[in-house]
């Protein structure tokens, strides 16, 4: 049986998007006249919109809230969803191979870490059950391995290619 991907990516930043646009048009952060200092002028500077925007634009074409800044953000997570979604596909895709015991037994995982073949020699069975098992082990192991590396190189490639620094061994919290 084939395990299937859930992409939940398009449809988390559609709605974090309907929460954020209407609301960051009413975040607005005003001085307060009780915190002005002997030295601050007494005028009231225009007010600043929290996501951007508040007041005449400099660039022409007035506000906005950063419209054209978010709307990039957003184009570039949804590209960098397209390559995640093509690099899983990859690793799935990708057989990677170990042999043990002078090649009496070759394992085959994926790239995703799922096992998909096991070939042991009859030389091998000849040797006992002990032998077949500790065999498959050592290959199973040499096999997970390889393909952990293997998932890392290319994880690692395409956090170097959308600028992102790879995170930290065992992930968040560990």
């Amino acid at each position: 049986d084939r395990v299937r991907t859930i992409d939940a990516g398009a449809p988390m930043i559609s709605a974090i998007c309907s929460l954020l646009l209407p609301a960051s048009q009413s975040f607005v952060a005003v001085p307060r006249p009780d915190v002005l200092s002997a030295h601050s002028p007494r005028a009231v500077a225009a007010p600043r919109m929290l996501f951007g925007g508040g007041g005449a634009s400099k660039e022409g074409g007035g506000g906005g809230g950063g419209m054209g800044n978010m709307m990039e953000t957003i184009k570039k997570a949804q590209e960098v969803g397209v390559k995640v979604k093509a690099l899983q596909e990859e690793l799935v895709n990708t057989e990677i191979e170990a042999t043990a015991a002078d090649g009496g037994v070759t394992v085959v995982i994926s790239g995703a870490q799922v096992p998909m073949d096991v070939k042991v020699s009859e030389d091998l069975c000849s040797k006992g059950a002990e032998a077949v098992s500790d065999a498959i082990s050592l290959a199973m192991r040499e096999a997970h391995k390889n393909s952990m590396e293997y998932s890392k190189q290319k994880l690692g490639a395409l956090y170097a290619e959308i600028g992102l620094p790879m995170p930290p061994e065992g992930g968040p919290g560990m």
